[in-house]
């Protein structure tokens, strides 16, 4: 609990579509901008100097580097994706992950309940070099390779970033998520070809969220198989997060 009591760093995502991580290292340097690489996400480095310059930054403004925390980068970075694969990112909300996926050449549609939390996806997309579909009718370009569901979740593995979070969750709040959880999930089966892919992510700790949650899903759905599951700890430097990748057989 510890590390979720200090202040959270701040991450870069290299957009490894458009130069190194050591060219967007010195391009940073030279406004000013302090990094160094994260050993464990090929993607990421971490801002150590004048994180205020970044939004300012040629670097950012040219669509090199995006704020995106190291742990969301890694989930990311732990997904199978063939060239051009067909994805949706079902709960894209501000659309880190999402650009992240099409900068790995995925093509790419993102999705949200609420809309409005993706108003400058498209913007931030261009700025990238990448192009991104928005959608709120997913069925209607269905199947998909894979489907992420980065579904609503305690942020009990962001709390650094929200103190306020550990103090609203009760037992009541955690139960309504833990149901809306299952329902995204099985709301995308049928979004998701035979022989794809639904990646189940949370920033959350909690067992109810994380591994008990997929558990439930497959015992609801059969024909699900579990190919891979991973934690990331905020012990790592970067927040919380789970993820789950289920195989549809």
């Amino acid at each position: 609990m510890h590390a979720l009591q200090s202040r959270a760093p701040v991450f870069l995502r290299v957009n490894l579509a458009r130069v190194t991580r050591a060219t967007a290292a010195l391009a940073l340097a030279e406004e000013g901008i302090a990094t160094t690489p994260v050993p464990w996400v090929h993607t990421a480095l971490e801002v150590t100097a004048n994180a205020r310059k970044i939004q300012t930054s040629q670097a950012y403004q040219t669509g090199l580097v995006e704020l995106q925390d190291a742990s969301s980068q890694a989930v990311v970075a732990a997904l199978y994706l063939t060239p051009q694969a067909k994805v949706l990112d079902y709960c894209a909300g501000g659309g880190g992950k999402t650009l992240a996926l099409a900068a790995r050449g995925a093509r790419v549609w993102a999705h949200d309940a609420f809309p409005a939390r993706m108003t400058d996806l498209a913007v931030r997309a261009s700025r990238a070099g990448q192009r991104v579909m928005i959608t709120q009718t997913p069925a209607e370009t269905r199947p998909y390779d894979l489907v992420l569901t980065d579904v609503p979740c305690s942020g009990s593995g962001s709390w650094r970033r929200d103190p306020a979070g550990k103090w609203a969750l009760t037992e009541t709040r955690l139960a309504e998520l833990v149901t809306l959880q299952a329902r995204i999930m099985d709301d995308v089966v049928a979004l998701v070809r035979h022989g794809g892919t639904l990646a189940y992510a949370t920033c959350s700790l909690l067992t109810e969220e994380n591994e008990a949650q997929v558990a439930a899903f497959q015992a609801r759905q059969p024909g699900w198989t579990l190919k891979t599951r991973a934690r990331f700890s905020p012990l790592d430097g970067g927040d919380g997060f789970f993820l789950a990748t289920l195989t549809r057989d």
